[in-house]
């Protein structure tokens, strides 16, 4: 169990569409917009471990058309968010669910543009739908976590699955927690700056164009 959670720890570390997601939203919205993401992403996780343990993946996997159908959901939606991103506004300084800060008058609205604002849920909701419309996230808990499965142990496979995919949550956790506070801290560096906010979100949005085209040619 501990060298798979190291194993994880170093997954994790690699570049990748998860992390990449994470940065690009923590530097636009801050770090604990990046939180609520990561705990979407987390929840993916437990979902495809389930998925795992009950065969859903590996039919999945093993089935062209659904795995065709799983990636043109996952590129659309990246699509969408590009999208959303790309319409910023260089005038708003802060553009998250904590709070809207026009740069000519520094006061803070209480009323959010719907556009701009991003509540924590609909955060976490991106998470988790970034995670399930990602076919490569299922082929990669198909080769990851059945492997460490040790048949002479005397919990079931199941049993072992499940504690392997926590694990890896938590892993997960740890290393996308320290991108967020990271990508965070930048993000509040550059409050002041509506060029630097709206810079930040065009970099979010090609780095969602980056990602739906990975899903089909890498």
């Amino acid at each position: 169990m501990l060298e798979f959670f190291v194993a994880a720890i170093v997954v994790a570390l690699a570049p990748g569409p998860d992390n990449l997601f994470v940065l690009a939203q923590s530097a636009t919205h801050g770090a604990k917009a990046g939180f609520c993401i990561i705990c979407g992403l987390c929840t993916g996780i437990l979902v495809q471990t389930g998925l795992l343990v009950v065969g859903v993946s590996a039919l999945i996997a093993a089935s062209p058309v659904a795995f065709f159908v799983i990636q043109c959901m996952g590129a659309a939606y990246l699509v969408y968010l590009a999208y959303k991103s790309f319409q910023v506004r260089a005038g708003v300084v802060v553009n998250s669910e904590f709070g809207v800060r026009n740069s000519e008058s520094g006061v803070r609205s209480s009323e959010l543009d719907k556009s701009q604002s991003l509540s924590a849920r609909r955060l976490y909701l991106r998470g988790i739908i970034m995670n399930l419309t990602n076919p490569k996230a299922i082929l990669f808990a198909l080769s990851f976590i059945p492997p460490a499965v040790k048949m002479d142990s005397p919990l079931s496979p199941s049993v072992q699955m499940l504690i392997l995919g926590s694990e890896f949550v938590v892993a997960t956790f740890i290393v996308f927690g320290t991108v967020a506070l990271l990508a965070g801290a930048v993000k509040k560096f550059m409050l002041n700056s509506p060029k630097a906010n709206r810079n930040l979100n065009w970099f979010s949005g090609a780095v969602f164009l980056f990602m739906a085209v990975a899903l089909f040619v890498l």
